[in-house]
Parts: structure tokens; sequence; C-alpha cells
């Protein structure tokens, strides 16, 4: 594994000017990387990956473009606060990524493809008596495991407070909230939500993707009130979700594993870990950074392994693990784990406590 770094969480200043020039030239090689995937003669190999790499590759190119221009900006003006440039844009030279992307939307609305439905959450499985997770490795593999267990299912967790002393009853119910990332991907809706229209839905407006409202629709089932403490917890599009679902529970949390939430900068209060890679394209789709905010850390990690320059393994579950337990045993790191780092991990670490709960599964169905 390589150098785990992270940012946010307090006022410290966490890049220099030499470190915005690196990540400018590995921006430039990630695009030129990408850009070579789809030479004809690739598509031999792993045809369906190549496929899917096509139809996502042109927005996360010019999301790239764009955080490298506005890196070239910063350079030029090193910014403070919050990591956001404000300054104007250099013009470079770049495939006509804009066009791409509306000829690719185009063509799917005049074949009736991407359009939402209907959706339904119905419970499945109950589990009593289950261990409260204890780490951020632990959160990340309940949350692998609700992925494995069969498309369209979502994990919730509940756990009770020690009870009152002077009552006897049970304290205030927690709830962890375990959504998957893209499991379909299918340009026309069908039976799981999951899939890739939820994706443009999920990024474009919250409340409108699939789902989302479906997995508000199980979280009113297993009894998450407005006012609740919730945790919740996702990969790709699943933290995506977790991350828009956050702005409707004042009390909640959430942990991110490769999900684009940059753009929620302005509207999540919500106490947030987003895990990331260097290499993983998916996180920079939104075009944004994420900020620097309080209640907000950002872990990244520039994983080397045998597919350290694949995008699709830079993005699989089984890569953010390793970075989890990193992250638990504060591995990998060159300076000494700040104290907002520490709370942050503590505080997700322990939020079900230490009293067994109670795990509901949910299967998401489109209605169609």
């Amino acid at each position: 594994m390589g150098d785990l770094h992270w940012y946010g969480g307090d006022a410290q200043i966490v890049a220099t000017r030499g470190e915005i020039e690196r990540v400018i030239a590995e921006l430039t090689g990630l695009e030129n990387w990408l850009q070579s995937q789809l030479e004809p003669q690739d598509f031999l190999v792993e045809p369906l990956e190549r496929l899917r790499l096509a139809l996502e590759l042109p927005p996360v190119l010019e999301r790239i473009g764009h955080i490298r221009n506005a890196c070239i900006a910063a350079s030029d003006s090193y910014f403070t606060g919050e990591i956001e440039i404000s300054k104007e844009l250099r013009s470079g030279n770049r495939p006509p990524v804009p066009e791409l992307a509306l000829g690719l939307i185009g063509a799917g609305n005049l074949l009736g493809l991407f359009g939402e439905t209907s959706v339904k959450a119905q419970i499945v499985q109950v589990d009593e008596s289950v261990a409260p997770p204890r780490s951020i490795h632990g959160l990340g593999e309940r949350l692998a495991s609700t992925a494995k267990v069969a498309d369209g299912w979502l994990r919730i967790e509940k756990y009770f407070e020690p009870a009152s002393p002077v009552t006897g009853l049970p304290g205030e119910a927690k709830y962890l909230v375990y959504i998957p990332g893209t499991q379909s991907w299918a340009p026309n809706p069908a039976g799981n939500p999951l899939d890739v229209t939820s994706n443009l839905g999920a990024i474009s407006k919250t409340g409108s993707a699939g789902s989302e409202r479906a997995v508000a629709l199980a979280l009113k089932q297993a009894g998450v009130q407005p006012n609740s403490r919730v945790l919740f917890i996702g990969h790709s599009q699943g933290g995506m979700l977790a991350a828009n679902l956050s702005l409707t529970f004042p009390r909640s949390s959430v942990l991110t594993f490769g999900a684009p939430i940059g753009q929620l900068t302005e509207k999540l209060k919500a106490q947030v870990l987003a895990i990331e890679h260097d290499l993983d394209a998916v996180p920079k789709v939104d075009g944004r950074a994420n900020p620097m905010r309080e209640n907000w850390v950002t872990v990244r990690q520039d994983i080397q392994s045998a597919k350290a320059t694949d995008p699709i393994g830079q993005h699989q579950m089984k890569g953010y693990l390793e970075t989890a337990a990193a992250i638990d045993a504060n591995n990998g790191s060159s300076k000494p784990e700040s104290s907002a780092m520490t709370k942050m991990r503590d505080s997700l670490a322990g939020f079900a406590g230490k009293e067994p709960g109670t795990a509901i599964y949910f299967e998401l169905t489109r209605q169609t």
C-alpha cells in the first residue's frame, strides 16, 4: 500500500504548491492513460468491462480536466481555507467531452432509456443478536458482505444504548445503514434500483434516484425517525446516497468509500469520513474537491498492487478494505495522525456501542 494522507476536520493547511504541481502531473497522466484504454484492440480483452468504461469515460475525462485546470490556477495563487478553486480555469486542448456526453444522453432519451420508476423496499431477513462493528474496517466489511448476499439488498442494523438505571427502559436507538454501490449497468431500468439510472439521478438531484427513494422507504420501515442517530455507510453510488440521505437526518454521520460527494460541500452538515484512492476516478466525477471543514475528513491513499493503474481495481471494495484497515492502525502515514482524524475515526468506529443489536435486510426493487 502507498502513503496514507488526510485533510479536513481542522483548520490546518494541507497542501503546498509543490504538492499541487504533483497532483497536476498525476491527473494529466491518469487522463492520458484512461484515453489509451479504449483502443479497438482492447475490446478483444474483457469486452464487457471495456464497454462499461467507454460509457462512463466521457464525463470522467471532463471532470478530470476541470480538476487539473483548477489545480493549475491554484498553483498560481495558493489557496487558503477550503479546498475550492475560484479563479478562472485555464483553457487547454481536451477531447470534446461535453458533446460526447450530451450525445450519449440524447441517444438514451430517444431510446427511452434512463427513465425513473416507482420503487419498493421489502423486509426479507432479520438477524437477531448481531455484534456491533468496532472499526472502520469492520464497517466496510459489513458493507462489502451486504453487496455479496444478493443484488438489490440493503442492511440496516439497530442498536440501543444501555438501559436506564432508573427506569430500566432501553436507551436511544442508533441505526447503521449499509448501502452497496452500482450493481446493474443496463441503461434500461429493470428490477434492481442500484443501477446506472440511479447513478445519474443521485449525482444530479437529491431525492430523485430510484435507489435513494427505495432506501428511504426501508428506513421508515426499520423505525428510523427524522431525529434518530444514523450512520450511513456507502460505496460508490451507495456513498452518494448516504450523503444525500443524511441531509434529512440532522443527527446523522456518513462514511463513504470511493464516492463523489464533493458537490454537497455547501449542504452536508453531518460528520463525514470520505475514503478515496488517488487513482480512483469515481470520486472525481462530480468535479469538486472535498472541502476542508471541521465536520469533514478526507482520507486518501495511493494503493500499490498488481492492479495499481487499473481504474476498476482502484474502485473495488477489496482495496478499500485494505485502506480501512490502515486507517484503523494509522499504518502507512508518514506524518503523525491529527487529533481531528483520531476523533472522526473513533467516533464512527464506536458509533454502535457495545451491546448486541438486530440486522434487518431489505430487498429494493423497481416497479416496472
